[in-house]
């Protein structure tokens, strides 16, 4: 203190003494009250002057004034040791145990916040239990570390393991790139055989349709007259081209059910097609000789052109019957009479189409019908018919290829992604890729599947919902220490749902508690020996121990 007149004597408070005599050994370094040793050297008077200047630059201040329960600083730098600046921080030295910073606020409030009491007064008598505290840290630091010890054997097998997933994926990866390149070659090669087995069969088929063509014409002039026939198939193409486009369409076939080949109760595209031969529409001359044979049995049967052979007294019946006399049935019973009733009356509800159908039984042998008259593909000629298989296998060999390629670039994609998922330093996690694990609580069982999805499904049972899918990591300042699950299922009126995955080390993976602290938020605690690393935990117990 030389330099110091006694007026200046007079300006030191009493506690700024002590606290530049705040020394418990002569190995420490003097400095004030609340004033860690890593700033000590901050808080020393300068050299002549005995001033001090605050830590943010702001004013140069007399040293004497520091800790003077007076805020002359605007950071608050000058008041380490008291309660008068509100943004100041005090330090707890707590030999034996862990230092720690507190709010300036709590200096001299009564309360001991510091295990060595030095935040109060000795007024306030606060115990020192620094070294109680320090031994009961010292255990726990200790179950700890020999908890780290054991969770990193497991995790070494982890990182094992891990490691021998990713350079499968790896050589997988190389394998499918040549693969694919390899496909891609032949895909090209696949493709221009097609072409040409195509172009080969087309003009094989055009060729055998043409032929065909002529001998049906040729069929059908024998069988009845040119300019008949042509009126046939011009009346019937007048009531089929409904939007008169002069053009006979698939759609404007569909409508008559009489095309109804399979007798399903639907004219198919297939169907309508056929009658089309196998184009989209078809003008008034191609609809003549080429549609017309065949939808015109068809039309003949429909109109009752076609009628089976009958016994004699039914034909004279119909005769008389012709002839406008009605014959006279025999009278039924009473019994007869309600049961026809009842016939009469399921006739009429099943309508026409049923009528259709009970009449097809009695169709003789040898007279037109639809289920006789079933077409068969065309029998083309052996030339065409090979032209057509080898078009067949050339297209099946090209669908082979492209089916091919399709899986290789699936498989490429899920790699590449569980690559992008981020397995940790030395792919510790990525054995917990694919694997599930549930927690209970009274009311919900809660499922965490790592890099994967988090979820919740009632007790009493429901549908799961979805609390978030995997996003990424977020730990700070230990990435690898917190994971984020976004995108969950929408809350109503709120936010879609999220989880925060906080994780620790232990033996075996486990989830230990889940809560929601805020809305449609979720915290997870999750141990897993992939969390414990003895090495860096040693690192920060040689800081404490430094510090302390």
């Amino acid at each position: 203190m030389q330099g110091l007149g006694v007026s200046q004597m007079g300006l030191i408070p009493v506690v700024v003494a002590l606290a530049i005599l705040n020394a418990g050994s002569a190995s420490e370094v003097p400095r004030p009250l609340g004033v860690s040793l890593a700033k000590a050297s901050l808080y020393q008077p300068q050299a002549g002057d005995q001033s001090w200047t605050c830590l943010d630059g702001s004013r140069s201040i007399p040293f004497a004034q520091v800790n003077d329960d007076y805020c002359d600083c605007a950071d608050g730098s000058d008041e380490p040791g008291t309660a008068a600046c509100p943004q100041g921080q005090f330090h707890c030295l707590n030999k034996g145990h862990q230092p720690v910073d507190i709010p300036s606020s709590r200096v001299q409030d009564g309360i001991c916040d510091c295990c060595d009491g030095s935040d109060e007064s000795q007024v306030v008598g606060c115990p020192n239990t620094c070294l109680e505290l320090g031994a009961a840290a010292a255990v726990q630091r200790r179950n700890e570390a020999e908890l780290h010890k054991r969770g990193a054997e497991k995790r070494l097998e982890m990182i094992t393991r891990g490691k021998q997933m990713k350079a499968e994926r790896e050589a997988r990866r190389l394998e499918l790139d040549q693969r694919h390149k390899e496909q891609v070659v032949l895909r090209t090669e696949k493709e221009q055989l097609k072409q040409n087995a195509e172009a080969l069969e087309k003009e094989a088929i055009d060729i055998f349709k043409a032929e065909q063509r002529e001998v049906d014409a040729e069929t059908a002039q024998a069988e009845q007259e040119p300019q008949q026939m042509r009126q046939e198939a011009s009346l019937s193409f007048m009531r089929y081209d409904t939007n008169k486009d002069g053009f006979v369409e698939v759609t404007e076939l569909m409508v008559d059910m009489n095309l109804d080949r399979d007798r399903n109760g639907v004219v198919t595209i297939d169907e309508a097609k056929f009658f089309l031969d196998e184009r989209e529409r078809l003008d008034l001359d191609a609809f003549v000789t080429l549609a017309w044979p065949r939808i015109k049995p068809l039309a003949m049967l429909a109109e009752g052109l076609f009628q089976p052979p009958q016994p004699e007294e039914v034909v004279k019946q119909e005769e008389v019957t012709t002839e406008g006399i009605e014959p006279t049935p025999p009278k039924p019973s009473e019994e007869q009479a309600d049961l026809a009733g009842e016939e009469e009356i399921e006739a009429d509800e099943e309508g026409e189409e049923d009528q259709y159908e009970d009449e097809e039984p009695d169709v003789g042998v040898g007279e037109a019908s639809p289920d006789v008259e079933e077409v068969t593909p065309p029998n083309y000629d052996p030339e065409t018919a090979r032209l057509i298989q080898q078009a067949n296998e050339a297209r099946n060999a090209l669908e082979e290829v492209e089916r091919s390629l399709r899986e290789i670039e699936q498989e490429v994609k899920e790699i590449d992604e569980q690559n992008s998922k981020g397995y940790g330093l030395t792919e510790e996690w990525a054995v917990h890729d694919g694997q599930c694990y549930n927690f209970e609580d009274r009311e919900y069982v809660y499922t965490l599947c790592p890099f994967d999805r988090a979820s919740q499904k009632s007790r009493s049972g429901g549908p799961e919902t979805t609390l978030g899918r995997w996003d990424k990591w977020i730990g700070e300042p230990k990435k690898y220490s917190q994971q984020k699950y976004t995108n969950g299922a929408a809350c109503w009126n709120g936010p879609n749902r999220s989880a925060i995955i906080n994780i620790s080390c232990a033996l075996e993976p486990k989830i230990t508690a889940v809560s929601e602290p805020n809305r449609c938020e979720y915290y997870f605690e999750f141990e897993t020996p992939a969390a414990c690393d003895s090495e860096a935990f040693q690192a920060e117990a040689e800081n404490l121990h430094d510090e302390l």
